[in-house]
């Protein structure tokens, strides 16, 4: 047995133990819901879609090319080789995997879905084969048995409804399914009306077999209101005018209640029209109302954001605001909007186990933390415990993320836009930092002072790692603390060698950055990346508008409980 779960598992795969092409093809099994079974389900509901309405169209129309049966016999192999494949689909028992050929086997044979899929593929053409071996005049008789013999395939659409149902039973089913899921509905009923609707007419599916009247054989005393599809014994359409001329009967009678252009002439047709009408009122107001639904459900974050916008908007007007301040505020939760869409991204994934949150963190995190160069060799564990610590701020055009002097709080990995350094001179940038540089581990780590200002140019996403967080993770990883804290401090002096070889003063008061940094080596030691020229164009981060540029957090945590701790970036916000 195989312990409950998808991991690599899911493909058509034989099992390590299989020796030689005969037992590759025999000896393996599939997981539920893996690639393979995924994949293979998706095409099987496809086939089946297209044996519905090749079956009823043959038979309706007496459509008897040579190529049509071949793509339904083809499609009846892919059946008989579907039930193979469900002999090897392993099952769920105590919370593992059996994958045992005997077990598989037996558990199929037990369940309703082998009984079904015997009695929806008993090959009932061999009935019909008896007769092909005829004078000419039979065989288009013997095929027509044939196409009509067939229809008791219809019963395979079944496989339709069934595997959409089971599609909108996982939570992360979205809307395209029950487009999906409507379309093939629609497209199967609709067919089959339409082809039903011709056969009432005409049953055989010729000419001479068209009852008078129909609608395809009018009455005199009707014949200005309908098209005469047939005058002497023959058709005076083709094949596909007789089919459109169906299907928009079909359409317009199951949508609305018809345009009189195409109408009932016996008693047979008009108790088919009465059933088209119903089944159509049915089956469009179920769709109309499922939709609906379905449109309202991916609006109720939207409603809930703005429910919670009319009572901050309520408020500030009680308190009687500053008119400038609410602008802020409302531009503030518009951005928000914009960014989440309402998601409280906080509090997402606290459900989730300790472990399994901390790998999740990792996964969203890992990429920016590589590209810390202090963080080189340290144990997984500690990354996960750096990652899960991280939060995500966002910083807008003008505004400052650190200042000169300062003590130092936070380290910052820029993700998206533009950063400027500036020593005493906030005019002259000294170093510009883009996308994949970090800065401020001199002053958590070192408990020095910030020895230069950051301004961000642009809208400027920037991840955050605490100090107070950092010492936790250090705490839990001595080893990973040496580690970080040695190649921390030989940054540092590489960074003030560099400095004293351009001539700058240096050290933990915080002395300036000097003159312009324009060597790559230089910014690679000071920010951990190359940096970019003083006229680089920051990314295409949409700006938000309002009387001010301003600052704020659009993400607080993703994993931290501590959401009410200010940060030293925020308590910078709020002396600005």
């Amino acid at each position: 047995m195989d312990k409950g779960g998808k991991g690599n598992v899911g493909a058509l795969l034989p099992t390590s133990l299989a020796e030689g092409w005969l037992e590759r093809l025999t000896k393996f099994y599939l997981i539920p819901e893996g690639p393979f079974l995924s994949n293979w389900e998706s095409l099987m509901v496809v086939l089946t879609l297209i044996s519905c309405i090749l079956i009823t169209f043959m038979a309706a129309f007496h459509f008897l090319a040579p190529w049509a049966f071949i793509i339904c016999f083809f499609i009846d192999f892919m059946f008989f080789l579907d039930i193979y494949i469900k002999f090897h689909v392993a099952y769920l028992q105590g919370g593992f995997w059996v994958v045992f050929p005997k077990e598989m086997a037996l558990h199929y044979l037990g369940s309703l879905a082998f009984r079904f899929d015997v009695i929806s593929n008993i090959p009932w053409d061999v009935i019909a084969i008896g007769w092909a071996g005829q004078p000419e005049e039979s065989n288009r008789s013997a095929l027509y048995v044939l196409a009509l013999i067939r229809i008791a395939k219809l019963m395979r659409a079944i496989k339709i409804i069934v595997f959409f149902r089971r599609q909108e039973k996982k939570l992360h089913a979205n809307f395209t399914v029950q487009i999906l899921k409507f379309a093939s509905y629609l497209i199967t009923l609709e067919h089959s009306m339409a082809c039903m609707w011709f056969a009432i007419a005409c049953p055989k599916g010729k000419a001479e077999s068209c009852y008078d009247p129909s609608w395809v054989n009018p009455s005199a005393d009707t014949y200005i209101l309908s098209t005469q599809l047939v005058e002497n014994g023959e058709f005076v359409a083709g094949l596909p005018t007789l089919y459109i001329q169906s299907l928009y009967w079909t359409v317009t009678t199951m949508t609305t209640t018809g345009y009189g252009d195409v109408v009932p002439h016996n008693d047979a047709e008009r108790a088919f029209g009465l059933f088209a009408m119903i089944c159509g009122t049915l089956f469009h107001g179920y769709v109309s109302g499922t939709i609906a639904s379905s449109l309202s459900n991916m609006d109720s974050r939207r409603v809930a954001y703005q429910q919670k916008m009319d009572a901050i908007r309520q408020y500030m007007t009680d308190r009687d605001m500053d008119i400038e301040m609410q602008e802020r505020v409302l531009d503030y939760y518009d951005y928000m909007w914009e960014r989440n869409k309402g998601i409280d991204v906080k509090n997402l994934f606290e459900d989730m186990p300790s472990t399994f949150r901390s790998e999740v963190a990792l996964s969203l995190n890992n990429a920016i933390i590589d590209k810390a160069t202090i963080f080189k060799g340290c144990s997984i564990g500690f990354r996960r415990h750096v990652a899960i610590a991280m939060r995500l701020y966002l910083f807008t055009a003008n505004e400052f993320v650190i200042h000169k002097g300062d003590l130092g709080l936070e380290m910052y990995f820029i993700t998206q836009g533009r950063i400027d350094v500036f020593s005493d001179d906030t005019t002259t940038a000294t170093a510009v930092l883009m996308e994949g540089a970090h800065f401020g581990e001199f002053q958590i780590i070192l408990n020095n002072r910030h020895e230069y200002s950051a301004r961000a140019v642009c809208n400027t996403d920037i991840y955050v790692l605490l100090k107070n967080d950092l010492a936790a993770a250090f705490e839990a990883y001595p080893e990973d603390r040496k580690l970080v804290v040695t190649a921390t401090e030989e940054r540092y002096k590489q960074a003030l060698a560099s400095r004293k070889s351009r001539g700058v003063g240096a050290g933990g008061g915080g002395n300036g950055m000097g003159p312009t940094v324009r060597s790559t080596s230089e910014l690679e030691e000071e920010f951990g990346m190359a940096g970019a020229a003083p006229d680089a164009r920051c990314s295409n981060i949409p700006s938000m508008g309002g009387s001010r540029a301003r600052k704020m957090s659009v993400v607080p945590s993703l994993f931290n409980r501590d959401s009410n701790r200010l940060s030293g970036l925020a308590q910078e916000g709020i002396r600005e």
